[in-house]
């Protein structure tokens, strides 16, 4: 048998500097080529692709930690609807996506932190009628997870106003799966996740416990705390108000000391607004604006949750808060700007003052990705609101029996 030829498949080397080089007597024209990124190169054939390993000091690491572990116990002792298939699945589909991209645009194969978070969280909120606890390999729905997936990454990629992505990604998948795909098909995780005893603990101090090593790292505790205190007053006004709603796992609608209880003590709460609402990516940057950032959530959240009679709809209601805010982040940070501009000193008045922009440029300013970003938000409100309205909700979670009621 022929020796197999060199250069006939994929193999790794290390990276090497190049020799020094004698500079040329006059700079040359043009931008320079940026350096290509240490470490490991793959060769393949001709080709060599720097290989970008993942940094131990970055926080996405330690929320796949903590978010992994939360599946762990919802797979042993909490008794999560959702496969291991399901998960992993979600997780391969969102990394092979970003991996495929970023070769694509960089010409690197770089580790995909931000697509592993965004699959494993997709999973961990979406759920697809049929699947019980317990199904450990079941692909039951799994196009639903991919298609949220998918969603999430498109928006992600394609959605960028002014260069840079304006929705959590998974948010947004989420958001869409629940609305576009709707309750016969998919619902989301439960807001109780059943007596406080000791698999509920545990989770409960994984969360604290992630949500201080994560929120200091990325200096978002004042946004948690922004978004809690008014969200919690108000749910306490609107149960104080009568306000009530059905689930599947409770036999009589949820009012009262309960209603605040089961909204505000909820670990999925909890997960949302101290693993989603804290991505650095799409939350506004001062410390000033992220105190508005999480107040205004807060009462975008609490509006919608006001008209909805059913655990789904309330479940909606939080997540496309986030959607809707998000959308709006570049006018929180203006807000900001100009705040801070009215407390400087006044400028040179010999400098020229700013001319109004023209109708004309002020129209084109209104790009495609800004009208997606318009188009998201809408859908995203006028079709949390009409959950209120949806009596297959309230059939399901009535726990009725019949094809009406997919769970």
């Amino acid at each position: 048998m022929a020796p197999p030829r060199p250069n006939r498949g994929p193999v790794l080397a290390s990276a090497t500097t190049p020799p020094d080089t004698a500079l040329p007597p006059f700079p040359t024209p043009g931008p320079a080529a940026p350096p290509a990124p240490p470490g490991p190169r793959l060769a393949i054939g001709n080709r060599t692709i720097p290989i970008v390993l993942p940094n131990r000091h970055d926080p996405r690491l330690k929320l796949s930690a903590i978010i992994v572990t939360l599946q762990v116990l919802g797979q042993t002792v909490l008794d999560f609807k959702v496969s291991i298939a399901q998960i992993l699945i979600t997780i391969a589909t969102c990394a092979l996506v970003d991996m495929a991209v970023t070769l694509k645009r960089q010409g690197i194969l770089a580790w995909p932190a931000s697509a592993l978070l965004t699959g494993n969280s997709i999973a961990f909120i979406l759920r697809t009628n049929g699947t019980d606890h317990g199904d450990w390999w079941s692909l039951n729905g799994i196009e639903w997870f991919i298609g949220a997936a998918l969603v999430s990454l498109l928006v992600k990629y394609l959605v960028r106003p002014g260069g840079r992505h304006r929705f959590n990604p998974s948010n947004v998948g989420i958001v869409w799966a629940l609305l576009i795909i709707g309750p016969v098909h998919v619902f989301p995780q439960y807001l109780w996740w059943g007596p406080l005893d000791a698999p509920v603990l545990a989770a409960l101090l994984v969360i604290v416990v992630g949500a201080v090593w994560i929120l200091r790292a990325v200096r978002m505790l004042g946004m948690a705390l922004a978004f809690l205190v008014p969200f919690c007053v108000l749910i306490a006004l609107f149960a104080l108000g009568g306000k009530s709603f059905v689930a599947i796992w409770s036999e009589t609608p949820i009012s009262g000391f309960d209603y605040w209880v089961k909204i505000c003590t909820s670990p999925e709460l909890f997960v949302f607004v101290f693993f989603m609402m804290s991505d650095p990516a799409t939350a506004a940057k001062t410390p000033r604006g992220r105190i508005i950032y999480g107040v205004l959530t807060a009462l975008v959240a609490a509006a919608l949750v006001f008209v909805q009679p059913t655990e789904y709809g309330i479940k909606v209601a939080i997540l496309a808060s986030l959607t809707l805010v998000c959308a709006v982040v570049p006018l929180i940070e203006a807000a900001v700007r100009r705040s801070g501009a009215r407390g400087a000193p006044l400028a040179d008045l010999s400098l020229p003052a700013p001319q109004p922009r023209s109708r004309g440029l002020a129209l084109r300013a209104v790009r495609p990705a800004t009208l997606a970003v318009a188009i998201i938000a809408v859908t995203a409100a006028v079709g949390t609101a009409a959950l209120a309205d949806n009596q297959d909700l309230i059939y399901i979670e009535r726990g009725l029996t019949g094809p009406r009621n997919a769970q």
